[in-house]
């Protein structure tokens, strides 16, 4: 595996991480406001990973 390659894979690990987090939060989070901007942020994040996640498989 190529350092590029494993910087995507790090990097969309850390991102699902996030997402597990937050959504555990979630489930305790009070203010809906600040949970919107939460899940928004993880929506990004996401939308990030799967794009490296496309360009990872596109090399292998």
């Amino acid at each position: 595996m190529t350092q590029s390659q494993r910087v995507a894979v790090n990097h969309a690990l850390e991102s699902v991480m996030s997402a597990k987090s937050l959504v555990d939060l979630a489930r305790y989070q009070k203010e809906p406001q600040k949970l919107m901007s939460m899940l928004l942020r993880v929506g990004t994040n996401l939308d990030e990973v799967e794009t490296r996640l496309q360009t990872l498989k596109g090399r292998v």
